[in-house]
This record gives C-alpha cells, sequence and structure tokens, in this order.
C-alpha cells in the first residue's frame, strides 16, 4: 500500500510574516490592480493631490486615535474639525489675519475635547452617547456660522499654502503630517504619560490595580484629541479655500475611524497605532481616489469603506482575543 503524503504545512516564518505585513501587503496589490485598470491614478499631479486629500484625513486620523487609545470614542470629531473650518473661515473674512486662526481653531478644538470629557467622566454619559450629542450641537453652531452659505477665503500669503503650498514637489501638508505622526508616535510610545494611556484603554481594570488613574489618561486623551482635530479644521479651510456649509462630518469620521481601526491590523496583538493610522489614512485617500477614476461612485464607496471597518474591527477582536484580552468597540 502507498502511504498517504502528509498534508504540507505552511512555515511559521511564513504565518508571522503574513500576520505582520498581510496588511500593507493587500493595500499594495489592490492599489496596483486598480491603478493597471486606470493608470491616469499613477499620474504624478494625481499622486500629489492623494497626499493633499489624504492629509486631512489622515490628521483627523491621528486625533481619533488619541482618543481611542486610553479607551475613550468621539462621535463628533468630523464635527468639530468641521466647526474650526467655519470659524477659521469667518474670522478670516472679518478681518482677522489668517494665521492667527491657527491658535484658535486649537482652543476651540480644546474645548470641545473638555466638554467631551466632562460629559464622559463627570456626568457619566456614555461614551458614544454623550459624543453623538456633542456632535449634533457642533452641527448647529456650524450652521449658525456659515448661515448655510459658502464662506470663500480666496488665496491668502502663506496660510493656504499649509492645505496648497508645496515645498518642491511634496505637499506641505503632508510633511506637516509627517511631523505630527513623529511627534504623536514618540509621546504614546516613550513617555510615562503615553504608556500609562495606553494600559488604560487595553485593560482599565488592571491599569487601575497598579495604580493609574484611568480617568485622567481618558481626559489627557480628550483633550489632546480635541487640540489636534480643531487644527486639522484651520488646516481644511486653507485646503479649501474656505469653508462650506455641507455636513460632511460624518463621512469624515467614518474614514477616519477605517484609518484608525485598520492601523491596529499592522500590530500583532491589534493594538493602536499612530504610525498604522497615518499609512491606512493616505491608503483611504489613494483607494478612494482609484475607485473614483475606475468608475465607481461616492456612494459606494462608502459602502466598501463600511465593510472595511467592520472587516478590520473583526481582525482585531480576534487578535485580541487570542492572547486573552476582552475588548469592547
Amino acid at each position: 500500500m502507498k502511504a498517504i503524503p502528509k498534508t504540507e504545512k505552511i512555515s511559521p516564518s511564513i504565518l508571522r510574516f503574513l500576520s505582520k505585513r498581510g496588511t500593507g501587503i493587500v493595500m499594495v496589490v489592490v492599489l496596483l490592480i486598480l491603478g493597471i485598470r486606470s493608470p491616469m491614478f499613477f499620474n504624478p499631479n494625481n499622486l500629489m493631490d492623494v497626499l493633499k486629500q489624504g492629509g486631512i484625513l489622515t490628521m483627523l486620523a491621528l486625533g481619533i486615535t488619541l482618543v481611542l487609545v486610553p479607551g475613550g470614542f468621539d462621535m463628533g470629531a468630523g464635527a468639530t474639525m468641521q466647526l474650526t473650518c467655519n470659524i477659521a473661515a469667518a474670522l478670516i473674512l472679518g478681518g482677522m489675519p489668517p494665521m492667527l486662526t491657527v491658535p484658535v481653531g486649537i482652543l476651540a478644538g480644546l474645548v470641545v475635547g473638555l466638554f467631551n470629557a466632562f460629559l464622559v467622566l463627570v456626568m457619566r454619559i456614555p461614551t458614544f452617547v454623550g459624543t453623538l450629542g456633542t456632535m449634533f450641537v457642533l452641527q448647529g453652531v456650524t450652521q449658525m456660522i456659515n448661515k448655510g452659505k459658502v464662506m470663500n477665503i480666496g488665496t491668502r500669503p502663506f496660510f493656504t499654502a499649509l492645505g496648497q503650498g508645496h515645498i518642491s514637489i511634496i505637499p506641505v501638508i503632508f510633511i506637516i503630517v509627517l511631523i505630527m505622526m513623529v511627534v504623536i508616535h514618540l509621546y504614546l510610545k516613550h513617555t510615562q504619560t503615553g504608556l500609562r494611556m495606553y494600559a488604560s484603554g487595553q485593560n482599565p481594570q488592571a491599569a487601575a490595580i497598579r495604580g493609574i488613574v484611568t480617568g485622567k489618561y481618558m481626559l489627557i486623551g480628550y483633550v489632546l484629541s480635541g487640540t489636534v482635530i480643531g487644527f486639522t479644521g484651520v488646516v481644511q479651510c486653507s485646503y479649501i479655500y474656505g469653508s462650506t456649509p455641507i455636513i460632511a462630518g460624518i463621512d469624515f469620521l467614518i474614514q477616519a475611524l477605517v484609518a484608525a481601526y485598520l492601523g491596529t491590523t499592522f500590530s500583532k496583538t491589534g493594538e493602536l497605532s499612530i504610525i498604522g493610522s497615518t499609512i491606512c489614512g493616505f491608503f483611504i485617500a489613494a483607494l478612494s481616489s482609484a475607485l473614483i477614476i475606475n468608475g465607481i461612485s461616492n456612494r459606494q464607496i462608502s459602502g466598501i469603506l463600511g465593510v472595511i471597518l467592520i472587516l478590520s474591527i473583526l481582525v482585531t477582536v480576534i487578535r485580541k482575543r487570542e492572547i486573552g484580552q476582552v475588548t469592547i468597540f
């Protein structure tokens, strides 16, 4: 009798490689396929536009990641960005020097972050419900500011360079995002406060036993997130030369959440990652551009991003269960 051949097993080293690099490989393959179908995607001008478009999304994703790390959540992140965008446009049209709107936008975002922290930590309102209420309030305030009209600030020296300028061929906004990524990553990974933020979000009970006041680090998360998102809104004002009355906060929020949670798949343990959020933010911008060039409508793109969000969260939950962690998103 012939011996039945044994089923060949995949090498553990290959499995480890796919676990760490699989997401990146899939991203590259998807973009290559879409680019081959429509070569215009690889046009240098289009790629530079992708970097600019992805800059706003990625900055928002970084802000959301900051509040997710210590265990918080912010449904109003997109609305905060749109609010500070409109505040900046209104102030510039009112005569304020454009660059002064940067600290004003940061301050406005910080105030929103503090308000969210008050609802969640003091009033004990669940994060989703509390920040959802904040989102509707901010949308109302934004509509009061723009009165349902476009606010066009035109070209302003230095200010519009934030969103539309270039250094050589590299968009300024892309350079800003890279600087933010490095600073926030070093803060979270190489400071005591940042490490405790991670500990608070990954296992609040264990963190409390070790004497870590989890509420304190969630407060820090909301404040830092608010300042980043407030600045993002000002850069968006620069990028679109003003503001629009269209309520686009939800669309930005969904895309930023996709970037943040998809970024966790770059970690073997499903840990939130500033670098992962940055990579995925620009990937989503590139994917959206490639799909549009291939004839896919914006409505279909929203559905595709929704599926990616669900799958990325599912992968993260499975990985955390494998190492004994229970995570509730």
